[in-house]
């Protein structure tokens, strides 16, 4: 058997201004991106092939699922018009269905299933026609079944659809599925215990309560003293600052919330903060109570660039004479070392070679004055000019390293001569450097970023100073 996915743009049109920045087939139900509970449930019902047909743009989706790899089933696209009916999308996609029996799923509609449940074998003995139904489109079997010996089992599975039409229907199916959890579907995420699952780089502080069930994505930090739960979803590369409680409420990714805040029953997405059942939202101008985490355009880049160009121009006139005098004899005796590091550019589509200089921490007292004045990172500072490195930003990230969530832009990513985390005095590495990074990116301004630069290159000159 073979799956057609068939949905049309004006299945999910409003959720284009409930939340503009996510592709409807990526919007996260229970932080897994809604086609993936299609693909699974194609493959409970053992599908050998899934095509995904659409009449709007589907470049994201398939940027996201690629050729279904990851599933171990292939996933490939095309396209559909308005007035294609059941035989006529079998047609069109005759090559696709090879003759073999084809399940049909149309509509922006939840499947509510149970994965522990034999779908296969009901899907294989079941007659032509609607397997399920509901106001926003079907569940349909075409062709004789693969095996006509076959049985159908004796209690038939739980299958229902549920129309996600409204921002009501997608927030009370994301809580029955959050309730439901790992039961029923196939969850992101990791968990010691039932109704609680945990992404990669989730910082916890040690005064945060949990209330089961709650569902937590990646790169994500939890601030001391706040209370997460009961029946609340938190996305990936959010930040829960201190003493603010969530309850019954969908955070989803790239939100900041802010300090002594109580959100219960809502749905928060970057800057706007919604009542679901209403469809009312509210846009925070206060970026220390709600804001998204996100790249910034070209335009609002460019003074941020300018400043970056001259406070570097500035760097390099104070720290040139000590350069010169410093470097030769470091180099000569073998206590300055480069190596070339090729590294994600902001956008993430192109790499930057940098030179990373090496300081042999036994050099003496002219490597430890070296590296206290940081005139490792002498070199650049020219690219900052070029504007092809931040000032002050992201430390960078290997472009061989495993990163698919920087090349897609998220987290926030913008490299660095210095890192933000570096001016906090926060660990270097790890999933903590990254939340303090991200906290800047999203909301620190040219100019604070010189006084977190100054606070950079004072807090190396103290520690290699006293080391």
């Amino acid at each position: 058997m073979k799956t057609l996915l068939a949905i049309r743009e004006q299945d999910y049109a409003w959720t284009r201004e409930a939340f503009p920045s996510i592709h409807p087939l990526l919007l996260p139900l229970c932080n897994k991106p809604f086609i993936e509970f299609l693909i699974d449930f194609a493959i409970l019902t053992k599908s050998t092939a899934i095509r995904l047909l659409s009449d709007g743009q589907l470049s994201a989706v398939e940027a996201w699922c690629g050729n279904g790899s990851r599933w171990g089933i292939p996933v490939s696209y095309g396209s559909l018009h308005d007035e294609d009916c059941m035989n006529t999308l079998i047609d069109k996609n005759r090559r696709f269905c090879e003759k073999e029996r084809v399940m049909v799923i149309s509509g922006f509609n939840f499947i509510r299933y149970d994965k522990r449940q034999d779908y296969a074998g009901m899907a294989n003995a079941l007659p032509d026609g609607d397997w399920a139904n509901c106001s926003g489109g079907a569940i349909t079997l075409a062709g004789s079944p693969q095996h006509p010996e076959g049985r159908a089992p004796e209690a038939p599975p739980v299958l229902s659809l549920i129309p996600l039409d409204t921002m009501a229907s997608y927030f009370t199916t994301s809580m029955e599925t959050l309730e439901t959890g790992a039961d029923h579907y196939v969850l992101p995420g990791y968990g010691g215990e039932p109704g609680c699952a945990i992404g990669r780089n989730v910082v916890i502080s040690k005064s945060v309560e949990i209330k089961k069930p709650v569902s937590i994505g990646n790169n994500v930090q939890l601030q001391s003293g706040s209370v997460i739960g009961p029946s609340t979803i938190i996305g990936s590369n959010v930040i829960i600052d201190r003493a603010s409680s969530v309850s019954s409420s969908i955070i989803l990714d790239n939100t900041y919330l802010g300090e002594h805040l109580e959100v219960n029953g809502r749905i928060a997405s970057g800057n706007l903060l919604t009542e679901p059942l209403s469809g009312v939202s509210i846009a925070m101008e206060d970026p220390h109570l709600l804001s998204g985490i996100s790249q910034n355009s070209p335009l609002r880049s460019l003074p941020r660039k300018i400043v970056h160009a001259l406070a570097a121009a500035l760097l390099l006139m104070l720290l040139c004479i000590p350069y010169l005098l410093l470097w030769p004899p470091l180099r000569l005796t073998g206590r300055w070392k480069s190596k070339a590091l090729e590294c994600l550019s902001s956008s993430g589509k192109q790499n930057l070679t940098l030179n990373i200089i090496e300081l042999t921490p036994s050099g003496g007292t002219l490597s430890a004055l070296a590296g206290a004045l940081s005139l490792d990172r002498f070199a650049m500072l020219f690219r900052v000019m070029a504007g092809q490195l931040s000032l002050i930003g992201s430390t960078p990230a290997e472009a061989a390293s495993n990163t698919p969530d920087l090349r897609a832009g998220k987290p926030l990513y913008r490299p660095g001569v210095f890192s933000y985390a570096e001016a906090e005095e926060w660990p270097t590495s790890g999933s903590e450097r990254a939340i303090v990074e991200r906290f800047h990116l999203a909301h620190s301004t040219a100019l604070q970023d010189v006084t977190l630069t100054l606070k950079a290159f004072f807090n190396r000159l103290h520690e290699k100073s006293t080391s």
